[in-house]
């Protein structure tokens, strides 16, 4: 007896206690498959046809214009994978198959935060801050710069977050 991803999905999402967000990734991945014409039972799958899936979904993801194509194929592939997985822990199928290496992708937040070394620079860069005119408070202006990022540095607060402004791409 086959069994399709679209049964494999809903029972492994029904097995695990998965957070909404993890569910509706999954559910994503599942119509993406879908979209692909994945009529493939899960016991028939391959490497090739994981490949071809994937490829189209990282295709799809740089027609729509996406942020990072090669994050989009990877999180469809960390889903298929627990799927699969899953459903070879469930005796479904007989053996996993091979699954593609991860695309290169680049990491999203080294382009909007600053690493250690420049932060610890700005941090005691604040000592230096002059007074400005007409700042009456008895706190320095720079005092205060370092409470913000000690708080945004512990607690991982950014500067769109706060001001509800986009980062720079």
């Amino acid at each position: 007896m086959s069994t399709n991803l679209e049964s494999a999905v809903e029972n492994y999402v029904r097995a695990r206690s998965l957070s909404q967000g993890s569910r509706d990734e999954h559910f994503a991945t599942l119509r993406k498959w879908n979209r692909w014409g994945g009529g493939v039972p899960v016991e028939d799958l391959t490497r090739r046809v994981i490949r071809e899936f994937l490829d189209w979904v990282h295709e799809h993801a740089v027609l729509d214009e996406g942020a990072n194509p090669e994050r989009t194929a990877n999180k469809a592939r960390e889903n298929l994978r627990a799927v699969i997985s899953w459903a070879w822990e469930q005796d479904l199928i007989e053996s996993l198959p091979r699954f593609p290496q991860p695309r290169p992708q680049r990491d999203v937040a080294g382009l909007h935060y600053l690493a250690k070394p420049e932060l610890n620079a700005l941090y005691f860069a604040t000592y230096n801050i002059p007074r400005p005119r007409g700042w009456d408070l008895p706190l320095s202006v720079g005092r205060h710069w370092r409470a913000a990022l000690v708080l945004f540095f512990n607690y991982g607060l950014d500067t769109g977050t706060i001001w509800k402004s986009a980062p720079i791409p």
